[in-house]
């Protein structure tokens, strides 16, 4: 989130709802549990886990593909893909990254497929509810020139390599902690923070020539 509190402070950016992490304790999570119901049969345990993850994925979709259909017909096609391989899932403990992994896997995939269409250049502003959103407290001029700069914004983590849109997206638009990206990604938690810094740094230097002061 620092990022673009630093960068642009009129923004409000806020990221959907997560599932709140799980206190340590000497048994498994809700998550786990969860998992192991759906691998005895339970079909009511995954629709649980489809409401304790589906805000996140939503929102991961979302900032792929810009518009609230495409990104709940993206959501429920990775849900349908993770109830289908979950016996493929090694560890049990593990699901909320393995779910991220699927899901930027249907992302990637998406965005492109859309790219090739043309569907961007069809998005209206007007329909973006994506993680960067309007403050609600300003003026009518002042809504217009935060809408541009949400804009340009958008634009540029658009520009960005596909390696630094996705660790800018989990870290600064989803505020997924280090450890979980790194699970996610499956790099160490070092190359973690060094890619997010490069990524942080390309993203301000496609901004200074709108904002000049970054």
């Amino acid at each position: 989130m620092e990022l673009f509190i630093l960068l642009i402070p009129l923004l409000l950016i806020t990221s959907l709802s997560a599932p709140a992490r799980q206190e340590e304790s000497d048994g498994p999570d809700e998550t786990t549990l969860l998992v192991r119901a759906v691998r005895q049969g339970d079909k009511q345990a995954f629709n649980r886990l489809v409401l304790l993850y589906q805000n996140r994925i939503y929102n991961l979709a979302f900032n792929y593909v810009k518009n609230d259909e495409e990104a709940k017909d993206l959501a429920q096609d990775i849900f349908v893909t993770a109830y289908r391989a979950l016996p493929k899932l090694r560890e049990d403990n593990k699901f909320g990254a393995w779910l991220y992994q699927i899901g930027l896997n249907h992302c990637r995939n998406r965005y492109k497929r859309l790219k090739r269409r043309g569907f961007f250049t069809n998005t209206s502003l007007d329909d973006d509810q994506s993680s960067l959103q309007l403050s609600g407290k300003s003026s009518p001029e002042k809504e217009v020139e935060e809408k541009r700069t949400i804009s340009i914004v958008r634009q540029a983590i658009d520009t960005l390599k596909d390696s630094e849109k996705e660790i800018l997206v989990l870290r600064d638009l989803q505020g997924m902690p280090y450890d979980e990206i790194g699970e996610i990604l499956e790099i160490p938690l070092g190359t973690v923070k060094s890619k997010l810094s490069r990524a942080r740094t390309s993203l301000k230097n496609k901004l200074k020539s709108v904002y000049p002061k970054l």
